[in-house]
This record gives C-alpha cells, sequence and structure tokens, in this order.
C-alpha cells in the first residue's frame, strides 16, 4: 500500500482507513465484497496525484470490525461512511467525491440518498445495486450450508479461481497486489460477514428498500465505469444503471473484466480524474 494504515471508530466499531495524496478535494473509495481497500492498490496512488484519497475498508472486511451480531443494512453503512465523511473528510462547504467499486458502489448510491448533499459528483465501477437477488439465495447463509462452504470458499485453490473471474486483463495485475486481494478474499472472518449480509438481504438491497425508486432524486453528475468483460455483473446491468440515474455517463472499459482498478489503473485514474475536473458540469 502507499501509505500507512490508520484506524477510526465509526458507529462504535474500529475500522482501518487510509488518508493520502493533497489537501483536497477529497476522494472517497469504497471497495466491494469480500474485499479491501487494498482492491484500489494500483490505483491509489495515481488517484493521489489530483485528490486527497480516503480509503476505507468497509464494517465486516479488510482490517474493520466484523461483527456478526449485528443487522447489516444499507441505513447502517450509509450512516457509517456519512459519519467517516463527517470526522475525516471535507470542510463544510468543500467538496467530495466518492467512487464505488461493486458492493460499494449500492453503498455510494444509498448515502446520497439518505444524506443528500454528501457528494459533489460520484463514480459507480461494475457497481452492485440493479440485480435483485431471489429470496432462497438466503439458504447459502444456513449453519449447515454455510459450515460446507467456509472451507472450500476460503480455501486457496477455489478462492483464487473466483478471483481469476473477477479479472479479465489478468497479465497487467503485479503478483503483489494479486496475492494481497486473494488474501483478503480468503479471509475466513469476512466470510462469516457475507453470510450475515445474505441473511439480511432484504435490508441491504435497493429496490426491496424502496431507495431504487428514489433514483431519480439523485441529480448530481455520475460517471459509470464497467468493463465489458465482467462476469460477475453483465455489461447490460451498466446500461439499466445508465437509464435510472438522471445525470449518469456510462464509459465501457474493452477487454476488461469486473475490476477495472486493479487492471487499468492508469485507465481508471485518468477517467475518474478527467469526469471530477471537467466543465461545465456533466449533463
Amino acid at each position: 500500500m502507499p501509505t500507512r494504515s490508520r484506524y477510526i471508530t465509526l458507529g462504535g466499531h474500529r475500522h482501518r482507513y487510509i488518508d493520502t495524496g493533497g489537501s483536497s478535494p477529497v476522494m472517497l473509495l469504497l471497495h466491494g465484497i469480500s474485499s479491501s481497500l487494498d482492491y484500489f492498490g494500483p490505483s491509489i496512488p495515481l488517484l493521489a496525484r489530483s485528490f486527497r484519497v480516503l480509503g476505507l475498508d468497509l464494517l465486516g472486511f479488510g482490517e474493520s470490525d466484523k461483527p456478526q451480531s449485528i443487522s447489516y443494512s444499507l441505513h447502517l453503512y450509509a450512516s457509517l461512511i456519512y459519519e467517516f465523511l463527517s470526522k475525516t473528510g471535507a470542510p463544510d462547504g468543500g467538496k467530495v467525491y466518492a467512487t464505488g467499486h461493486s458492493m460499494g458502489g449500492k453503498y455510494l448510491l444509498a448515502t446520497a440518498l439518505l444524506y443528500p448533499g454528501a457528494f459533489t459528483k460520484m463514480v459507480l465501477c461494475n457497481t452492485d445495486g440493479f440485480i435483485v437477488l431471489p429470496a432462497f439465495a438466503r439458504a447459502l447463509s444456513l449453519p449447515g450450508v454455510r459450515h460446507l462452504l467456509k472451507p472450500l470458499v476460503t480455501g486457496e485453490r477455489v478462492a483464487s479461481k473466483m478471483l481469476d473471474v473477477a479479472i479479465h486483463n489478468r497479465q497487467a495485475i503485479e503478483s503483489d497486489a494479486w496475492r494481497r486481494v486473494l488474501d483478503v478474499a480468503r479471509d475466513r472472518e469476512a466470510f462469516e460477514t457475507v453470510m450475515s449480509l445474505n441473511r439480511h438481504m432484504f435490508k441491504l438491497d435497493l429496490k426491496r428498500t424502496g431507495l431504487r425508486a428514489r433514483l431519480g432524486e439523485l441529480t448530481l453528475p455520475v460517471l459509470i465505469i464497467w468493463g465489458d468483460r465482467d462476469r460477475y455483473l453483465s455489461p447490460r446491468f451498466a446500461h439499466i444503471a445508465r437509464r435510472e440515474l438522471p445525470n449518469a455517463k456510462l464509459l465501457l472499459f474493452r477487454e476488461c473484466g469486473h475490476s477495472p482498478m486493479l487492471e487499468y489503473p492508469e485507465r481508471f485514474s485518468k477517467a475518474i480524474t478527467e469526469f471530477v475536473f471537467q466543465e461545465p458540469p456533466l449533463v
């Protein structure tokens, strides 16, 4: 990582974060499921040339606390993100930009709706939130099934294959970055978080919580970045997101999978920087 880890208490729980780059403007980075802020690793020093980069390990993942007895929800994550910005982000009236990958993108949308004005512009990368999981998916978190899955999913062989599915341009990723994100994905406590998220899936679903019906309220500029070879979240969801967000622009990365920040860090960082500083505002 390009800078040392720091720790902060949010909602009574210890969270890991990084704070690097200049003094402004702020760029918040939120990772996806079974991941950590390290997923942005190759892109962080590039973004830090133009931003004060704040990367956060979301509750339940990375080096943040992983409580298993709480009720995970979009409202909970949005409150933690807003608290984080309040404690570490821009001063009153300052501009805050945010980039969310996969699950992190869904949490950004929830935060923007529940805390209007939190962000000046947002980047959603291969984002979750526009697919509705069937109710029977919760069966994966039943004790018997969960105990069978845990050693399998956190094992080196299966975890490596699952990470391979998230990457199309594998040769572009340095071995150290690959190993770091693989080790994070294999975390056994984080697996339990994923199971807890699964048990609370209705509270984490944009549509079931009624937040998806409110996306038309978001008038801030949004850049949607998506890999055209994404095997986790099909690019067709990128077009759905573009239609449902009133002030959004879609940028498809060719020959790219679920992880543009790892596969094409320079292109990824350049697209975000140009989007943030472009004038006039995106329409």
